[in-house]
């Protein structure tokens, strides 16, 4: 199967091709050139497999959560050629195609990817990601035979109040975690750097007397700092298409957690006259 896959949810714009479980990558810069690169970069991918666009079975789509701007980009991108192509689109969590890429086996030269991830089973990721405005975007995975499974959906909230809904989460895991699979809890994603001062607050004050927040501490300190990688969501998109996930180019619709993308100058003035 040929799929074309696409992220932009992020500053880095990231296209990929997968024939036949063989996928090739191309990734740089985005941001506000990302509209003007995407078509280009796809075209270039396509050209060099010996491919056109006519030979496209599927269109994997990072979905969100993610920049505003960005997602619109890759979803006009989508829809677009999905309806001139007559074929469907996988609508991807970024963040899951985040938390593989940190894990998977690929690189961008047309390796086989036979195996997704080099998580052990059991493994739990939480991704987190600056969303600015004072929040970040999160969600976390438990690594499965089958694939990642959310624990908690997508959701964007301020640094104190996300790592109380993190501690949540992580009372609810089967107790044996609790035993030599706490190294095994991880992150990854930009807001440990974005929000360093704000979260590691939040764990001084909450960690102590709570063995798993203390071990999602220590996972935080070596996060693995990536974006959602096209390969990944390319594999993400085979699984959805497989179990009948996939959507008509109309249905191609961005996933957004937040309403609002922006401050009011008042929020502004306030947020700068703030201690």
């Amino acid at each position: 199967m040929r799929v074309l896959a696409l992220d932009t949810s992020t500053e880095a714009l990231s296209v990929a091709l997968s024939v036949d479980g063989h996928c090739r990558t191309i990734d740089e810069a985005g941001g506000p050139r990302a509209s003007q690169r995407l078509l280009p970069l796809c075209a270039e991918l396509l050209q060099a497999a010996g491919l056109q666009f006519s030979d496209l079975h599927l269109i994997g789509m990072g979905a969100g959560p993610g920049a505003f701007t960005g997602l619109r980009t890759a979803a006009s991108a989508a829809q677009g050629l999905a309806y001139a192509l007559a074929i469907p689109v996988a609508r991807v969590d970024t963040l899951q195609a985040q938390a593989e890429t940190a894990f998977a086996l690929h690189d961008g030269l047309g390796s086989v990817l036979a195996d997704p991830m080099e998580a052990e089973s059991g493994t739990v990721v939480l991704v987190a990601n600056d969303a600015r405005m004072g929040e970040l975007y999160w969600e976390l995975f438990r690594a499965q035979p089958a694939g990642w499974q959310s624990l908690h959906p997508p959701a964007v909230q301020r640094p104190e109040h996300a790592v109380l809904a993190w501690a949540e989460v992580l009372a609810d895991l089967p107790e044996q975690l609790d035993s030599g699979a706490l190294p095994r809890l991880l992150a990854c994603g930009n807001a440990w750097s974005e929000h360093a001062n704000a979260l590691s607050a939040v764990f001084a004050s909450h960690a102590g007397d709570n063995p798993r927040l203390a071990a999602l501490r220590r996972a935080m300190l070596r996060a693995v700092a990536c974006t959602p990688s096209a390969a990944a969501v390319a594999r993400l998109a085979l699984q959805q298409h497989a179990a009948g996930l996939s959507v008509s180019a109309a249905h191609a619709q961005p996933i957004y957690v937040r309403d609002k993308v922006a401050l009011t100058t008042a929020e502004r003035e306030l947020a700068r006259a703030a201690p």
